[in-house]
């Protein structure tokens, strides 16, 4: 039994005549004639009895009747609801990453995303956390994922990921491989992002709790950049651990800052004056679900 078959059978129901029904459905009597039948096989009941001027409904074809509608009912009513969703998930549509998530979650995210929102303008800006908060305060990006993003009753925050600190170099420091202390990373050469990134402070401060002073031979703001020259030894770096997750990384030790508490929070930040579509609120679902999916990934 199949949803053909009932709508068939309530067609002849209501027509009251199979020539009737299989021109208003254009289905050719004998296969209309032929889904009844088998109907009536597998309800080992028969459903019609003819007269005259056509069919009317037996008993049982009557109790069916009220049934099948019940049942093309719903079918209809679903179908509607998913019409209905999937128009509202139209539109532009507007994402801001950080370059270092981008790496990380945009091969698996946007192909999922032109999968699921065919009928949107997907635009995706990258930049450093500090610029995308900008961007999503005024309007500009529907959400984004930033670090450690200040609170603000003009943004929703939602926290996502708490992401220790690393030291990366060309070889390990100290005598343990995996940790590294603070004090040791401030006597080494640092390349790092410009001082109103997010990072830069956290580090600055924790240094100077400890009477220290962080010994900074480059500012770049490019992570891939600063990747690259650490490779090639030309300093040393603090990058989210979660970033060791990127394909393609050049060769080198990544060791956790060890006595301190140097979490960086990866949070979604979005607009509170606009209220989210459904495609911003399905999208952004999406974004949490890969992130979740491709940091748990071995």
């Amino acid at each position: 039994m199949d949803i053909a078959q009932l709508r068939n059978f309530v067609a002849v129901a209501e027509a009251g005549s199979y020539i009737r029904a299989a021109d208003l459905l254009d289905v050719p009597q004998p296969t209309l004639s032929r889904q009844i039948r088998a109907l009536e096989v597998e309800l080992r009941a028969s459903l019609f009895h003819r007269h005259g001027r056509g069919v009317l409904p037996t008993e049982a074809g009557k109790k069916f009747l009220e049934y099948a509608r019940s049942v093309l009912h719903t079918v209809d009513q679903g179908i509607a609801a998913i019409r209905d969703t999937e128009s509202m998930l139209t539109g532009r549509l507007g994402i801001g990453l950080t370059p270092s998530m981008g790496r990380l979650i945009v091969p698996t995210l946007m192909p999922r995303m032109v999968e699921r929102f065919p009928r949107a303008q997907i635009s995706v800006v990258e930049g450093l956390s500090g610029l995308l908060y900008e961007r999503v305060l005024l309007g500009q990006l529907d959400f984004a994922l930033v670090l450690n993003p200040l609170h603000s009753s003009s943004l929703r925050v939602v926290p996502l990921v708490a992401d220790p600190l690393c030291l990366i170099g060309p070889e390990p420091v100290g005598s343990a491989e995996s940790e590294v202390s603070l004090e040791d990373v401030t006597r080494l050469p640092l390349i790092l992002p410009h001082g109103n990134q997010w990072v830069r402070p956290m580090l600055e401060a924790a240094a100077t709790r400890l009477g220290l002073n962080l010994n900074i031979v480059l500012e770049i703001d490019s992570t891939p950049a600063v990747m690259e020259l650490v490779a090639q030894g030309i300093g040393y770096s603090i990058m989210p651990n979660s970033l060791r997750k990127i394909s393609r990384l050049p060769p080198m030790a990544w060791q956790k800052i060890s006595g301190t508490n140097l979490d960086v929070v990866l949070s979604l930040i979005s607009p509170v004056r606009v209220l989210p579509s459904a495609l911003v609120t399905e999208a952004a679902q999406l974004v949490r679900d890969t992130l979740t999916e491709v940091l748990g990934a071995d």
